[in-house]
C-alpha cells in the first residue's frame, strides 16, 4: 500500500517465499519471508525498517494491513500444494495399522454387508431409534435418550441420559433408507477398531498394533454378529466404548491433544445407555490422573536435569474438551431445565431407589466370567443373551483362581509402574481394575425382578471388552519385563564374550519390519475371516422383506404429509417387532402416526390424546375384514414360531371424508 497515493502495489513472489513454504509449510514462514522481501521487517516494525538491518524510525504499518499484503493467492496455493504432500506422508505413516484395524473388523465388515444385502430394516426397538433420529432437525427434537426399562423399579418414566446416538444417526437415515443406519454403525464400528489399532501402535509400536488387532478379531467371536451394525442402544456402544479405552489410555500416557475426542466419546458412550456409566467414569478418572501425574514428572525430571520443557499449551485443549462436554451434555441439561424432574433426576432416583438387587455375589460372578480362564472374549455363546444365566450361576475353581491371579497382576503392574514412573503401565493396569469394579457394580445392582434382572443379558456384553483388556495389559506388562531384561543382559553377555555382537544392515532391519507386519496383517485378516465364516443371521432377518413391503404399501397409498390414528390389532411375538418399522417408514414419509401409548416410548408428538386426524392405519395378524377399511398389503411368511400372516388396512377419517364431499359439491355446483 502505497501511503501517499492510497494505491495497492502489486507483491511480487519472491523466490525466498517458495523456498519457505516447501519447506515448512507454514504461513509464518511464508509471512516472514515475503516481509523480509518488501523491506517491512518483523511484524510491528516500522516501514523500512527491516528485522535484520535496523534503520530510522518512521511510522509503523498497521499488521492487518502487512499481512493482508504479505499473504497473496501464490502464497496460499503454495501451502494448498504442500497439504498432499503432508498428507502423503502421514497415510504412509499410520498404513500398517490402518491395514491391521481393516483386517480386525473383517467381521464387522462382513455383518454390516450381510444385513444391508439381506435388505436391514429396523424392527424392534431399532424402528423407535430411527423414528426418534428423523426428529433431530424438527421442531420437536429429541432432548433425552431410548426409553429405559429401569424407570419400572420406580414407576416413572426414565429414559437414557442424552440423545446423541440419536444425533449420530440423523443424517444417515434422512439421506438413505432404512438400511442406511446400519450401514452407519458398521462404517463407524469399523472406524472405532481401526481407531484402536493406530492408538496401540503409538503407544507400543509393531508389537503391542499387532497383539491388539488379533485380539479384536478373537474378541467379535464372543458377540453376537448383528451387534456389530446394530442400531440398538446397547450395541451401538460397544466398539466406540473399546475405543474410549485406548483414548483414556493415551490421555493418560501424556497424549493431551485426546482430551476433546475422549469427552466426545465418553458422553456418547454414557448417554448411550446407563451400563457404561460405571466404566466410563472410571477410564476418564485414569486419564485425568495419569495426564497430571505425566506432567507432574515432566516437571520434575526437567529440574533435575536442569533442561528446559518444551512449550506445549495444555490448556487451549482443556478448553475445547470443556467446550466439547458443553455441547454434548446441552440436551439433556435443557430438558433437566425445562422439567421438573428432569430425565437426570429420574436416573439419580431410579439409582437410589433400586429395591432388591442381585448382590455382590453376582457381581463377582460376573468378574470370574469375564476375566478368568476362559474369558468371556475368547468364548463362543450360544445366545446372545446367556449370560444373563451364567452370572448367576457358581465358576469353577479354575476360573476364580486365575481371576484371583490377574487381578494381582493388575495391583503388581500398577505399583511397580508408579515405582519405575512408567505412567503407561499403571494406567492401564488401573483402567482394567477400575473397569473390574464397573463390571461388578453394574450386575450386583441389578434389581431382582424377573424383568430387569433379564436385562444382564445385554448389559454384561462390554465384559468382553473387559476381559481382553486385562489380558492385553498382562501381556503389554510381560513384554516390556522381558524386553528390559534383555537390554541390561545382553551388554553384560557380550562383555563376557570378549567382543561385540554384529549389528545388522539397516535395509536388514527394515525388510523385516516389513515381513512382520505383513505377516501379522495376514494373520488378522485370517482370524477376522474365520469370526465372519462363522456369523449368524439377523434375530429378524425374516421380518425384513414383510415389513418392506407393507411400509411401501402404505405410503404408496397415502399422501405425504398427513396425520394418522395409527391402530394395531392382535400381534403375536413375531409381528409385534414389525410395528415400530411400520411407524418409521410412516414418519420417514413425512406423516405423523399418533397412537395411544406412545408417550413413554416416543414423547408427546406420537401420542394421540385428542387429536384429529385424516387416515387410520390398522395393523393386525390373520385374514380377516374390516369394514369400511382397505386392504393395502397382505404378507405371509415363516418365523420360528410358525407361519404367519399380517394385515394392513387403511380408511380416510369421517372429517376427512366429509370435507372432500362439501369440496366435490362445490366444484360441481355450476356458475351463474
Amino acid at each position: 500500500m502505497d501511503g501517499r497515493a492510497g494505491t495497492v502495489r502489486r507483491l511480487e513472489w519472491p523466490a525466498e517465499a517458495d523456498d519457505a513454504a516447501a519447506a515448512t509449510g507454514s504461513v509464518s514462514a511464508v509471512v516472514k519471508a515475503l516481509l523480509r522481501r518488501r523491506g517491512l521487517g518483523t511484524v510491528g516494525a516500522p516501514v523500512g525498517e527491516s528485522s535484520e538491518t535496523p534503520s530510522s524510525p518512521a511510522r509503523t504499518l498497521p499488521v492487518a494491513r502487512r499481512l493482508r499484503a504479505a499473504i497473496a493467492p501464490p502464497a496460499l496455493g503454495a501451502l494448498v500444494r504442500s497439504l498432499p504432500r503432508k498428507l502423503g506422508r502421514r497415510v504412509k505413516r499410520q498404513a500398517p495399522a490402518v491395514g491391521a484395524g481393516l483386517a480386525a473388523s473383517v467381521p464387522v465388515i462382513v455383518s454390516t454387508v450381510n444385513a444391508a444385502r439381506a435388505g436391514w430394516e429396523p424392527d424392534g426397538d431399532d424402528g423407535i431409534i430411527l423414528t426418534r433420529a428423523l426428529d433431530v432437525f424438527s421442531g420437536h427434537t429429541p432432548l433425552i435418550g431410548q426409553f429405559s426399562e429401569a424407570g419400572n423399579v420406580t414407576g416413572q418414566i426414565v429414559h437414557s441420559p442424552g440423545p446423541m446416538l440419536y444425533w449420530l444417526l440423523a443424517i444417515p437415515v434422512r439421506l438413505g433408507g432404512p438400511a442406511s443406519a446400519a450401514i452407519a454403525m458398521g462404517v463407524v464400528n469399523t472406524l472405532c477398531v481401526i481407531g484402536c489399532v493406530v492408538l496401540a501402535r503409538r503407544r507400543g509400536g509393531l508389537v503391542l498394533m499387532l497383539a491388539v488387532s488379533i485380539g479384536i478379531a478373537l474378541l467379535c467371536q464372543s458377540l453376537y454378529a448383528e451387534i456389530f451394525h446394530d442400531v440398538w442402544n446397547p450395541s451401538a456402544a460397544m466398539f466406540p466404548f473399546l475405543l474410549l479405552i485406548f483414548l483414556g489410555w493415551s490421555v493418560a500416557a501424556g497424549d493431551y491433544k485426546l482430551l476433546p475426542a475422549v469427552v466426545v466419546v465418553a458422553s456418547f458412550v454414557t448417554q448411550t445407555h446407563l451400563t457404561y456409566l460405571a466404566p466410563t467414569l472410571a477410564v476418564v478418572a485414569v486419564a485425568i490422573g495419569g495426564l497430571t501425574a505425566t506432567r507432574l514428572i515432566d516437571r520434575w525430571s526437567a529440574r533435575r536435569r536442569g533442561i528446559a520443557l518444551p512449550k506445549r499449551v495444555v490448556w487451549r485443549w482443556i478448553v475445547v474438551a470443556t467446550v466439547a462436554l458443553g455441547l454434548c451434555w446441552s440436551a439433556p441439561i435443557i430438558d433437566e431445565l425445562e422439567h421438573s424432574p428432569g430425565n437426570l433426576s429420574l436416573i439419580a432416583t431410579t439409582v437410589h431407589d433400586r429395591g432388591k438387587t442381585l448382590g455382590p455375589r453376582s457381581g463377582w460372578y460376573a468378574v470370574v466370567r469375564a476375566v478368568g480362564v476362559t474369558p468371556w472374549f475368547l468364548f463362543v455363546p450360544a445366545s446372545e443373551w446367556n449370560r444373563k444365566l451364567s452370572v448367576r450361576e457358581t465358576p469353577g475353581g479354575a476360573q476364580i483362581g486365575s481371576t484371583v491371579l490377574l487381578l494381582a497382576a493388575l495391583a503388581l503392574i500398577a505399583v511397580a509402574g508408579a515405582l519405575r514412573r512408567r505412567v503407561d503401565l499403571c494406567a492401564a493396569a488401573l483402567i482394567g481394575l477400575g473397569m473390574c469394579l464397573g463390571l461388578g457394580a453394574d450386575a450386583a445392582s441389578t434389581p431382582a425382578a424377573p424383568l430387569l434382572a433379564g436385562t444382564l443379558g445385554y448389559t454384561m456384553w462390554w465384559g468382553s471388552q473387559l476381559g481382553f483388556w486385562v489380558w492385553l495389559v498382562v501381556f503389554w506388562s510381560l513384554y516390556c519385563s522381558l524386553r528390559w531384561l534383555c537390554q541390561i543382559a545382553l551388554p553384560r553377555l557380550r562383555a563376557l564374550a570378549g567382543g561385540a555382537a554384529p549389528q545388522l544392515r539397516p535395509r536388514a532391519i527394515i525388510a523385516a519390519t516389513v515381513l512382520a507386519t505383513a505377516v501379522g496383517v495376514a494373520a488378522t485378516g485370517g482370524v477376522g475371516a474365520a469370526v465372519a465364516s462363522s456369523q449368524r443371521s439377523d434375530s429378524h432377518v425374516r421380518e425384513y422383506a414383510p415389513t418392506t413391503a407393507i411400509g411401501r404399501a402404505l405410503v404408496a397409498a397415502i399422501p405425504p404429509g398427513q396425520t394418522i390414528d395409527y391402530r394395531l390389532g392382535a400381534l403375536d411375538l413375531a409381528t409385534q417387532p414389525i410395528e415400530p418399522a411400520i411407524r418409521f417408514w410412516l414418519v420417514k414419509h413425512g406423516d405423523r402416526p399418533l397412537a395411544s401409548g406412545s408417550l413413554p416410548r416416543l414423547g408427546s408428538y406420537y401420542e394421540l390424546y385428542h387429536r384429529r386426524y385424516a387416515w387410520t392405519v390398522y395393523l393386525t395378524d390373520g385374514v380377516g375384514r374390516r369394514p369400511q377399511m382397505r386392504l393395502v398389503a397382505r404378507v405371509r411368511f415363516h418365523s420360528q414360531w410358525g407361519r404367519e400372516t399380517l394385515s394392513a388396512w387403511i380408511a380416510r377419517s369421517g372429517a376427512e371424508r366429509s370435507e372432500r364431499r362439501r369440496a366435490g359439491a362445490v366444484r360441481r355446483r355450476p356458475v351463474r
